[in-house]
């Protein structure tokens, strides 16, 4: 069970970097294509469909798993906080199956919508120029996986009180929640 924890860890941890490259080369992309706005009088075509259809959307949703993993979600415990251990863990088993729920209703039509795009091989016009972005739909249902496996995988730990090994500990987010 542990070792499940750990490779899901791993997997979500693949997810931030591919992420963070996402966003790096998102500020690269927009300053190249400002400086040959301004400079050259020659923006870099497609920058405004590229940056809202690729990534945007992938660091978006890849993030949901990242977040699942670290419990970084919004979370109000004023009322938890007060209860005894055991109605807490009913309400954290509730509430992850009740998040396994919805995300597999994401996870399904994000993959209905990505096969729909992807047959039709969906386009986007900027200036003159076709831009492909039917990839770009496949982000949602891949990072909706990714956080429901997460979620249920904390589900089950949480039932069986199995260590669930996951990297749930870091001192950002502790200091965020704290």
């Amino acid at each position: 069970m542990f070792m499940i924890g750990r490779a899901l860890s791993h997997l979500a941890k693949f997810a931030s970097l591919i992420g963070a490259i996402c966003v790096v080369l998102m500020m690269l992309h927009v300053t190249a294509d400002v400086l040959g706005r301004y400079l050259f009088n020659a923006p870099v075509p497609g920058t405004i469909v590229v940056v809202a259809n690729y990534y945007m959307v992938f660091v978006a949703f890849i993030a949901l798993g990242v977040a699942e993993e670290k419990r970084a979600h919004i979370s109000v415990e004023i009322l938890t906080d007060l209860m005894p251990p055991r109605p807490r863990n009913v309400l954290s088993v509730f509430s992850g199956v009740l998040t396994v729920a919805v995300l597999v209703v994401v996870m399904i039509g994000g993959y209905t919508e990505a096969v729909s795009k992807t047959r039709g091989g969906a386009t986007m016009e900027q200036g003159s120029q076709l831009v492909e972005i039917w990839q770009s739909f496949w982000f949602v249902p891949v990072g909706a996986a990714l956080m429901a496996l997460i979620a249920a995988y904390r589900v089950i730990a949480t039932v069986t009180g199995a260590q669930n090994g996951l990297s749930e500990t870091d001192t950002d987010v502790k200091f965020i929640n704290d």
